[in-house]
């Protein structure tokens, strides 16, 4: 069943969140994740959202997922992702 890496996000640095994106987009790619979209919504329609960016990513599976994000390799870029952005990152199943 596949799972979902959401990331909401609001710039800090556009230089270094670009330099972070680089990176962590061969670690996501190995262990079977892929980018379904990323991008600022058109609009708010209800609430605020401090965090305006999204990114959206399917992994095969929740244990694909989690073993990407405890993998050494993206944990030896969180000081970049903090540098670019503040994000929260959450995981979701399928149904």
């Amino acid at each position: 069943m596949s799972a979902y890496l959401v990331a909401h996000f609001a710039v800090k640095d556009p230089a270094k969140l670009a330099a972070y994106s680089q990176a962590a987009g061969p670690v996501i790619a190995s262990f079977g994740g892929e980018l379904l979209f990323k991008g600022g919504a058109d609009g708010v329609l209800t609430g605020t959202d401090a965090l305006p960016g999204t990114a959206v990513f399917r992994f095969p599976s929740q244990d694909k997922l989690k073993a990407f994000y405890n993998s050494s390799e993206y944990q030896a870029l969180t000081s970049a992702r903090e540098a670019g952005a503040d994000m929260v990152l959450s995981a979701f199943t399928a149904a």
